[in-house]
C-alpha cells in the first residue's frame, strides 16, 4: 500500500512541476528553423540565433542575425500538458499575431519528447505553411 502512495505522490509532484513551467517566463534558444508547405515540402531554412520567449501574456520569436522584424503573439488560450517538465509533454498557445499589417490567429506548439524540443508555428493567413524551430537550450527568465 505504501508503494502505491509513494508512486501517486511522485506522479502528482512531477505533474504539478510540469504545469508550473507553463506559468514561468522561459527563453527557448535555437540555431535552426525550417518552413514547410501544406504537403510537407521544405521551403526555407534559417540558421543563426533564434530566440522564442514565452510568458503569461505573449510569445515572441526573434532572429538575431536578421534584418526581419520578429513575431509576437498575444496569448488568447493556453493548454499545458507536461508529464515530465521540459522533457516530455506539450504546451499549445492560441494567439493573435500581426504580419504585414494584418491580424491573424496563430498556434504555437512547444513539444518535447525524450528531452528533444520542437516549437511548431502555424499562422492562419500563411495558408497551411508551418514553421519548425528546433530548440537547443532553454532557461527560465527571472
Amino acid at each position: 500500500m505504501s508503494k502505491i502512495l509513494i508512486a501517486l505522490a511522485i506522479t502528482l509532484l512531477t505533474g504539478f512541476h510540469g504545469i508550473s513551467q507553463c506559468d514561468k517566463k522561459i527563453k527557448w534558444n535555437s540555431s535552426k528553423a525550417e518552413m514547410f508547405d501544406t504537403n510537407g515540402a521544405l521551403l526555407d531554412t534559417k540558421t543563426g540565433i533564434i530566440t522564442v520567449e514565452t510568458d503569461q501574456q505573449k510569445i515572441s520569436v526573434s532572429f538575431k542575425e536578421s534584418t526581419e522584424a520578429g513575431l509576437e503573439g498575444i496569448i488568447k488560450e493556453k493548454t499545458c500538458d507536461w508529464k515530465e517538465a521540459f522533457r516530455n509533454g506539450k504546451t499549445i498557445y492560441h494567439t493573435t499575431v500581426n504580419i504585414d499589417g494584418k491580424t491573424s490567429d496563430a498556434k504555437f506548439t512547444i513539444e518535447a519528447k525524450d528531452g528533444k524540443t520542437i516549437i511548431t508555428l502555424a499562422i492562419e493567413i500563411m495558408e497551411g505553411k508551418k514553421f519548425l524551430i528546433y530548440v537547443d537550450t532553454y532557461e527560465e527568465v527571472k
